[in-house]
């Protein structure tokens, strides 16, 4: 991404993230991730991610999501923790 990307360097670069991503991105517990999940309608969206149709899914959220939301929230990378 660009010099202004609003993500720190260690998720800049991916495409999907784990919620344990946002708790340090955030610095905020699961609970609170799972709740702003549920009741902040602009929260990036969680995405089912089958590798195998027998086991169950695993939970991502898309990181140009988690892009669009900070840049919404006026925050900038600078102030995220490396």
């Amino acid at each position: 991404m660009h010099d202004n990307d609003p993500l720190p360097p260690w998720l800049r670069n991916r495409t999907v993230c784990h919620i344990k991503d946002l708790m340090q991105l955030f610095e905020v517990s699961r609970s609170t991730i799972d709740r702003w999940s549920r009741d902040v309608p602009a929260f990036p969206k969680k995405v089912k991610i089958t590798y195998d149709p027998i086991l169950n899914a695993a939970t991502r959220f898309m990181v140009d999501d988690v892009r669009a939301y900070v840049r919404s929230l006026g925050i900038s990378g600078a102030e995220k923790k490396e």
